[in-house]
């Protein structure tokens, strides 16, 4: 099976975070059927495939594999046959990385490729940093990026913090109902949340704090008991993001004590930073050159990726790898984002070129 006939079946078949089992079994069918042999499941859906010609430390190349809560809309011949949606580029991704692997299959040096569900949710690549820690000896972590913002041939990255940490948190603001006509026998929680967003929008922050969904109230003369806001941080650091958590937990505190409306703040998916090791950045420009790719040195983007567990634990390499051409550029995550067949063999051979090298 060729790496695109691959893309196909994955991109036919999208599956949320955690419930990649059916990806899962497509991979397992393709990588066996290429001779590897050493395949061991990992995080409950995800695979690691291990291939050992020497007795030294390990290169890695991950790929993510679940999919978005999206309805697609490309129109495409092998579009989404479910409710899910490859929106953010797994599925070229898995194929590129196969693509690599049948490339590597002669190589006599140790690679393991990973196949990690979840990235959507930022658990999978906690738990399979911690298998991967406790089983190998790892020189080298490379991940990467589909993107239609750089055009085709763009390969983009920088040293330090590519991606930003990404937290997620959630306030929950507990009030006392009262009729409308009687509102000072109320607790307005809904006022109490205007109030903390005002806050929070003043602010001057050395990071982004936004809030993208508010819900509360039951009925329109009713004082609202229950709101709940749902936010992200993107930080440079996740000292950067604890920090500004702290300082929405005084601020909540501050409002509780004038308005007797209770409150929780929780955190949700935590994504650390993404950091690239200038040594393996070298190599990268070096590859680019070699394969006639344009290199490009990108600033630093507030887009979460949970590659940034690996970051944290192996010296690593994460690029941005541009597909975009023309009127086509959507973005990730919309429901017609679909990077074409042809540069899936191209991210390939880049990702082989690397693997070998370094």
């Amino acid at each position: 099976m060729g790496e695109i006939e691959l893309r196909h079946l994955l991109h036919m078949n999208p599956e949320p975070s955690f419930k990649e089992f059916k990806t899962r079994e497509i991979l397992r069918s393709a990588i066996q059927k290429i001779g590897y042999e050493r395949i061991v499941e990992v995080a409950g859906t995800g695979l690691v495939v291990e291939k050992k010609e020497t007795e030294g430390p390990y290169v890695l190349l991950r790929a993510e594999m679940d999919a978005l809560p999206i309805r697609e809309e490309t129109g495409w011949e092998f579009a989404s046959r479910n409710d899910y949606m490859h929106a953010c580029g797994h599925d070229f991704h898995m194929s590129a990385l196969y693509g690599a692997m049948k490339r590597l299959k002669t190589v006599r040096k140790n690679f393991l490729f990973v196949f990690q569900p979840a990235e959507e949710t930022g658990g999978g690549a906690k738990e399979v940093v911690e298998f991967l820690r406790k089983n190998y000896i790892i020189k080298a972590a490379v991940g990467f990026h589909v993107t239609d913002e750089y055009d085709v041939g763009t390969v983009a990255s920088r040293v330090g913090v590519l991606f930003a940490s990404a937290t997620e948190f959630d306030v929950y603001f507990k009030g006392v109902p009262a009729h409308i006509a009687f509102a000072e026998k109320g607790k307005d929680a809904l006022k109490v949340a205007v109030s903390f967003l005002h806050w929070l929008y003043g602010r001057k922050w050395d990071a982004l704090v936004g809030v993208g969904k508010i819900v509360g109230g039951r009925v329109r003369n009713v004082v609202p008991s229950e709101v709940k806001i749902e936010g992200t941080i993107r930080a440079k650091t996740l000292k950067i993001a604890e920090e500004i958590l702290s300082e929405m937990k005084n601020q909540l505190l501050t409002l509780k004590d004038r308005s007797g409306v209770d409150f929780s703040l929780e955190k949700g998916s935590v994504y650390p930073e993404v950091k690239v090791d200038a040594e393996l950045l070298e190599i990268l420009k070096k590859n680019c050159e070699k394969l006639n790719l344009k290199f490009i040195e990108c600033e630093m983007k507030k887009t979460g990726e949970d590659f940034g567990y690996f970051t944290q634990v192996f010296p690593s390499l994460s690029f941005w790898f541009g597909v975009g051409e023309g009127e086509r550029r959507v973005g990730l995550h919309h429901p017609c984002f679909l990077p074409r067949d042809e540069y899936i063999p191209l991210a390939s051979e880049l990702l082989a070129s690397l693997a070998v090298a370094i």
